[in-house]
């Protein structure tokens, strides 16, 4: 048996490249949009470019004061509305134009859509596609979706608030040597 020693948040970022892979392969190309890189870059260009000042919408709340090494954002979090104190200047980020970036990404759905139905020469509506058990799918993206759930699982066993309505409360494996795959966090 091989063995990879990595650590639980390595092991993290396999379970979400195993998961988009098994999605790839049963044509739900669109999951390449949540993809850090692409998320990333977006808000960058469509962040407005100037210093925070008072007033400002950030992604934090309003701010509402600026001092040496700190920024005080009014927002509502769950508990009302509040002030809170943010000594990470730099993660405080002025809100893009959600209205904008919901339009780009819903473009590229679109895209990636047509994309998937024209390689699988298929005609699903939109959010469509094949099931991972599906004949056609490859196996490659079955033996990944069951790796993804092994790992999944471990991380829901070791998560203190965790509930058993979740579909990684349990783990059913299909494929061939699905028994051999194990896993261990820190």
């Amino acid at each position: 048996m091989a063995t990879l020693e990595v650590t639980n948040e390595q092991l993290r970022l396999i379970q979400q490249a195993l998961d988009m892979y098994s999605r790839i392969g049963i044509g739900q190309l669109w999951v390449i949009k949540e993809h850090p890189t692409y998320y990333n870059v977006l808000h960058d260009k469509l962040r407005p470019k100037k210093e925070i000042e008072i007033g400002d919408s950030t992604e934090r709340g309003e701010v509402v004061e600026i001092g040496d090494g700190y920024i005080k954002t009014k927002g509502s979090w769950g508990k009302g509305e509040e002030i809170r104190t943010h000594a990470d200047v730099d993660n405080v980020k002025i809100s893009i134009d959600y209205g904008e970036y919901h339009r780009i990404r819903d473009e590229a759905d679109k895209i990636l859509h047509d994309a998937a139905n024209t390689l699988l020469q298929e005609n699903f509506s939109n959010g469509g596609s094949f099931g991972i058990y599906n004949p056609d799918v490859d196996e490659s993206a079955r033996v990944a979706f069951d790796i993804h759930k092994v790992i999944r699982h471990e991380f829901w066993k070791q998560d203190e608030t965790r509930s058993n309505m979740t579909v990684d409360s349990s783990v059913h494996l299909g494929t061939k040597d699905c028994n051999k795959i194990k896993c261990k966090l820190d």
